[in-house]
């Protein structure tokens, strides 16, 4: 019995930056390294997701063509320093608290991510 799975999704380059991001990223790799990209890229992501689940959708709605290696660098620092002083002072870990979140939430999770590179 095969045990590999099919993921499959679709993007929207025409009104998500981020997807056109991906989209345009993707175009210009090589079609044969193409699936191996995309492959680590969805690892790379669920890594950062261990670590505080958070980060890939903070870096996915900050995505543009031009974020630089420092702003992301800027980004996943604050984070880490923010989950240190929670754990330290009540003793939890955040990825409990990040399955109950509403829109609102999101919201202002990604207003105050753009404020961290602007």
């Amino acid at each position: 019995m095969d045990k590999r799975r099919t993921i499959t999704f679709k993007i929207n380059p025409d009104s998500n930056v981020a997807d056109n991001v991906v989209s345009s990223t993707l175009d210009s790799v090589p079609q044969g390294e193409r699936g191996r990209l995309s492959r680590a890229a969805l690892a790379a992501g669920l890594a950062l997701y261990r670590q505080d689940a958070r980060l890939p959708f903070i870096l996915c709605e900050l995505l543009t063509h031009d974020l630089s290696y420092s702003e992301i660098e800027q980004i996943l620092k604050s984070i880490q320093v923010g989950e240190r002083k929670r754990e330290t002072t009540t003793g939890t870990n955040l990825s409990d608290d990040t399955e109950k979140k509403s829109p609102a939430d999101d919201n202002e999770t990604k207003s105050n991510a753009r404020k961290l590179i602007s």
